[in-house]
């Protein structure tokens, strides 16, 4: 696919939603998650459309089951992308 999503899926009732989707060639490449407020927070950048580059953030939250924030942010203005525990 051209796309990249973000899905959650509740352990309570089963049900999948999408938390991020920001188009055709604009993909994910980090995903936080505030275990206090329970909020997942994903950049995704990339070639909209094949054409114009671009990055957004999103902010999902988890206790509410919607999408709080989809905005377009410069690269420059993102923090470091994570590091996990294996040190990727």
């Amino acid at each position: 696919m051209v796309g990249g999503a973000v899905a959650v899926r509740f352990l309570d009732d089963g049900k999948t939603v999408v938390a991020a989707d920001a188009g055709d060639y604009v993909y994910p490449y980090d995903v936080r998650f505030d275990q206090k407020f329970d909020l997942l927070y994903v950049v995704a950048s990339g070639l909209a459309g094949g054409l114009f580059w671009r990055t957004y953030l999103f902010e999902y939250d988890l206790r509410a089951r919607r999408q709080l924030v989809r905005r377009r942010v410069s690269d420059r203005d993102m923090p470091p992308v994570c590091v996990d525990s294996r040190g990727r």
